[in-house]
């Protein structure tokens, strides 16, 4: 594997799979790259990380996060935390490494419109799911520009959504969407196994490419695939089974676009480690956590607007 702050990609890309319209690409690479890392979903499984709103009156765009394990925590961007231990569901801005034993206030968003309350219980989880990939796209895409995300564009996609989906909702949680079609996506999820040497993943919806989340190692593609897989189904599903026409060729293609798109250096938010770089063009946007020369998370997407065909024949 070679992937450089110039995204100088070198990676081996596998065959299509297919299952229902989503289609996936493992990258893989024979580099053997160990971590010791806590993923945001285990460390809490172990109660090993504290997550509560940063003092009594609250802020919607943070949360304070308190790592209190040996291992530093990496928490992805667009996890979501949800639950009534906090005055309303947030996901997470940008991918964040938390040293050990410490405390940080991480920039999050709101994806639960109509609620800001006192904790009225002590419950609180990680979702399934991360933010799904159409909402990635565009939170990328702001913070890109603007060094932030657009709190009321992520209302409205959230709004949009559970119209598509005609769901109800009163407090307005995405969550409640990944619930009620939870049986459909497993299915799905369940088909997909990445193999040793895999790293990454590309993901397209019937013949179009949608996102790219490559890792430092073959584990932690494994514990965050099926959130992956789940946040880019959610806005599959009203879409018909259609043959693919994609191949190998098209997430090279998508590997040189991004290398070929404008970087900038973002700071890390205070107390995290590593430096992250974002990059934009036309046609991608996303961005890169790097750690002691080495990358840890890097996720991309091909924007919405891009003018190339979804699909081009039905199956029947």
């Amino acid at each position: 594997m070679k992937i450089d702050r110039n995204f100088n990609f070198q990676f081996n890309v596998s065959k299509p799979k297919q299952k229902n319209n989503i289609v996936i690409f493992f990258l893989s690479t024979t580099q053997k790259l160990n971590d010791n890392y806590s993923t945001l979903a285990d460390a809490f499984s172990q109660n090993l990380v504290e997550i509560k709103e940063i003092n009594c009156s609250g802020a919607i765009n943070y949360l304070k996060v308190t790592n209190n394990s040996e291992k530093k925590l990496l928490i992805l961007e667009s996890e979501q935390i949800i639950g009534d231990a906090i005055k309303q569901n947030r996901v997470v801005d940008s991918t964040t490494l938390i040293p050990e034993k410490s405390t940080i206030m991480l920039k999050v968003s709101c994806c639960e419109k109509n609620r800001w309350s006192p904790a009225i219980a002590n419950t609180l989880s990680i979702s399934k799911s991360l933010y799904f990939s159409k909402g990635r796209t565009s939170s990328s895409v702001d913070i890109f520009k603007n060094q932030k995300t657009d709190q009321f564009k992520i209302w409205d996609e959230i709004s949009d959504k559970m119209k598509e989906f005609k769901s109800k909702s009163f407090t307005g949680s995405l969550e409640d969407i990944y619930n009620m079609k939870e049986d459909n996506f497993e299915e799905i999820i369940k088909y997909f196994k990445p193999e040793e040497n895999d790293v990454g993943v590309a993901i397209a919806i019937g013949s179009r490419l949608v996102s790219l989340d490559i890792f430092i190692n073959n584990n932690l593609l494994k514990v965050y695939l099926s959130k992956i897989i789940r946040s880019v189904v959610l806005d599959s599903y009203k879409k018909n089974y259609y043959q693919n026409f994609i191949n190998e060729k098209n997430v090279h293609k998508l590997l040189r676009l991004i290398e070929q798109s404008e970087k900038k250096m973002h700071k890390t938010q205070s107390g995290c480690l590593g430096e992250e770089i974002r990059f934009n063009s036309d046609q991608v946007v996303g961005s890169c956590l790097y750690f002691e020369n080495k990358m840890l998370h890097f996720s991309g997407f091909l924007k919405d607007d891009m003018n190339i065909p979804q699909f081009k024949s039905k199956v029947a």
